[in-house]
């Protein structure tokens, strides 16, 4: 699974931005803190139970962003995703 890397902070930035939603309430309904936030921006990957909470709250998936040619509308999907992952990163080790 040879993917070109997504910046999954800039992503949710750019999606909350085209939305005109406030970061400020998106940390309160994720149960974080605006600086929470501001720092998911900067960061290039993030915790599945993260990015799962933000979809729920955002409704959208930011799966199927990750991986538009995966049709990503269940968890066995995001599952596969992620073992192809894990064994992709434990290979290179």
């Amino acid at each position: 699974m040879n993917k070109q890397k997504i910046h999954i902070g800039k992503l949710i930035q750019a999606f909350v931005k085209e939305n005109h939603i406030n970061s400020a309430q998106l940390a309160r309904d994720i149960g974080k803190t605006r600086q929470n936030i501001y720092d998911l921006y900067k960061r290039d990957d993030v915790e599945v139970k993260l990015l799962l909470s933000i979809s729920e709250t955002l409704n959208h998936n930011f799966f199927e962003d990750i991986y538009p040619q995966e049709k990503v509308n269940n968890v066995e999907v995001v599952f596969d995703i992620l073992k192809e992952l894990v064994m992709e990163r434990t290979s290179k080790k």
